[in-house]
This record gives structure tokens, sequence and C-alpha cells, in this order.
């Protein structure tokens, strides 16, 4: 039997999303803006990163994003005029902007010949297509996309139950992710190991309570192999 069950977070731990992100920012800023919001780039960061850093997404992603922005500049009802027309840039900016984290495709190689792996994501199932393309979906023997199963992050069940078929006790769990609400969080509670990847948009959070403190912190993928020989 493999020694450890290790949970991947999938969008901006495996998956790169900072070029997807620059180019999401620029096109919702150019909608607010044709909309009469009137607010430049500074504003619009700084705006964006308080919504993130003070935990006012909730688990909805990138959508729940465009609405909270919208609601906090433009008067009510634009929120929803601008995401129905920005649904066609979010799809070709992830076609053509994610990509897989640098060492993801190594540690991942690395890994899966002494554990088991297994990816659960708020992400649409298109975004597991970089890992497709570089030939390592298949070393994950689970992948739980919730919206397919009509639930999210951070449900405790779906981050032991659901994926964990394999039966692992949660001491033998380790979940990777970058944000400290869905990801470190609800593995903590559950009595596992955490590792919080800070190379993210999320990075600016910090823990509020015990349980949202990570059991360590890389900010790269290629710590992972290390921080398992300590936990071992």
């Amino acid at each position: 039997m493999k020694k450890l069950f290790l949970i991947f977070d999938l969008g901006q731990t495996l998956i790169n999303e900072w070029n997807f992100l620059k180019f999401f920012d620029q096109k919702l800023l150019e909608l607010i803006n044709g909309f009469g919001g009137r607010i430049d780039w500074r504003n619009y960061i700084t705006l964006r990163n308080n919504i993130i850093k003070n935990r006012m997404i909730g688990n909805g992603g990138i959508e729940e994003l465009i609405i909270t922005i919208c609601r906090l500049i433009l008067p009510i009802g634009y929120d929803r005029i601008i995401l129905n027309k920005i649904y066609s840039d979010l799809y070709y900016g992830k076609k053509k902007y994610f990509c897989l984290n640098e060492g993801a495709k190594k540690v991942v190689e690395t890994l899966s010949k002494s554990h088991e792996l297994g990816i659960i994501s708020n992400q649409p199932e298109e975004a597991t297509e970089p890992l497709m393309s570089a030939n390592i979906l298949s070393l994950f023997n689970r992948v739980v996309i919730p919206s397919k199963i009509k639930n999210k992050k951070p449900h405790g069940r779906l981050l032991f139950q659901d994926i964990n078929l394999t039966g692992f006790p949660a001491n033998r769990c380790i979940m990777i992710g970058d944000r400290l609400d869905l990801d470190i969080l609800p593995a903590n509670k559950l009595g596992m190991k955490t590792i919080r990847f800070t190379d993210s948009l999320f990075n600016i959070q910090s823990a509020k309570i015990k349980h949202e403190i990570p059991t360590y912190t890389i900010k790269n993928l290629e710590e992972i192999p290390h921080v398992i020989k300590d936990i071992l």
C-alpha cells in the first residue's frame, strides 16, 4: 500500500493562472468603465485585493468576484449584465492562458510513485486540460469536480469521503492548496496535514483562526517532496 494520500487543489496550485488573471482584470475593468464605472487600474486592483483579503467571495470563485466588484462600483443590476458579457472572454482566457505551474509535472510524476494522488477543485472540468496535455492527469487516482455533483468546497465530506475512496485515515492525508478558507481550514479540521502554496492571488490572506494555519507553507511546488519526507 502506498504511504500517503496527497490531495491537490487545481486552480492556482497545479495550474498557473497569473496570465489569465491579468487578462481577466483588463477585460473586467474595460467593461466596468464602459458602463460608467470611472475607476483606474490602481484603484481597481486595490479593490479586488481587498475583496480577496477580507473573504468577501466565499467559494464562488471568479464569477462571485466579478459580481462583488461590480456591486461595489456600479448601480444595482449591472453585475449580471457584465457577468453575461464577460463569459466568452473567460472561456477564451482559460483556454489560452491556463498552464501547468512550474515544477508541477515533475513533482506529480515523482510523488505518484510512492503515494496516492487526488484532485479536488471548484474549477470546471476543462481546467484539467493542461494536465491532460502533459500526460499526468492519469497519475491521479481520483479527481473530484464538486460542481459536477452540485456541491462545492469546502464541504468536509467532499474532502474526506468523496475523494478518499482508498480509505486512508485522516492522519495519512495531506491537503495541498492556496486558499486558507477552502483548502487549509477544512483539512485541518479533519485532522489532515496541510501545505499552503503561496504563489497565488490568495497569498494576501492571513489566518484568522487556528484551523487556518497550515502545517507547512511553500512557494514552489518542487518543495513538496522535501516536506513529505519531514512528515514521514
